[in-house]
């Protein structure tokens, strides 16, 4: 009982915490005031939640587990894997345009930060990469893709996402309406010409 308790109070708190992250930034957070807006004290913060950045990392978690549901639930939509991997596209920007103060904050808003963050622990994007990994194994059965290795093929999917959106944050533009665009031209690099 008691776990559920913690469980739920963690829950809680890192709800309270998303928002405070989104509307001031991860540098401009401290324990104290998200304790405060909690309304329990620094302690008892600290008992959920040993740092701020596990915190941080508590957040991303929660916020990849949730593009992986929706993923998974827009993608039950189609067994088109092109299809699929356009909803995995605009997803990803649509994610990164809805949490703009946090994007552009100087720590968190390096797109390379949720990878860097990982290093030391589990990848929490891993469930999304696996994803798009079967995504890519599908796909190699309607195309001749240059790279074999889907999971090699699902990161560099990734990271192509990444170099889109880092361009967005440092020039701006309509990231948004990119997706079937960037779709293109990663598919155009990795697909056999005949």
């Amino acid at each position: 009982m008691q776990k559920k308790v913690k469980e739920l109070k963690r829950s809680l708190v890192l709800s309270e915490a998303a928002d405070y992250f989104e509307s001031v930034g991860f540098e401009a957070v401290t324990m104290a005031a998200l304790a405060k807006k909690c309304g329990i004290s620094v302690g008892a913060l600290y008992k959920l939640f040993e740092s701020k950045d596990a915190l941080f990392y508590a957040y991303i978690e929660h916020e990849i587990d949730l593009l992986y549901k929706d993923i998974i639930d827009r993608c039950k939509e189609t067994k088109d894997p092109k299809k699929r991997l356009e909803i995995i596209a605009a997803l990803k920007f649509e994610l990164f345009c809805s949490k703009s103060k946090l994007i552009f904050d100087p720590i968190a808003g390096d797109p390379l930060f949720f990878t860097k963050l990982s290093l030391g622990e589990k990848n929490p994007a891993k469930i999304i990469y696996d994803y798009t990994t079967l995504v890519f194994e599908d796909l190699k059965k309607e195309k001749n893709l240059k790279i074999n290795d889907s999971t090699l093929l699902s990161y560099l999917f990734h990271n192509f996402l990444l170099g889109y959106i880092e361009h967005w944050l440092h020039l701006g533009g309509d990231l948004k309406r990119q997706s079937k665009a960037v779709l293109q031209t990663f598919l155009e690099g990795v697909e056999e010409r005949e």
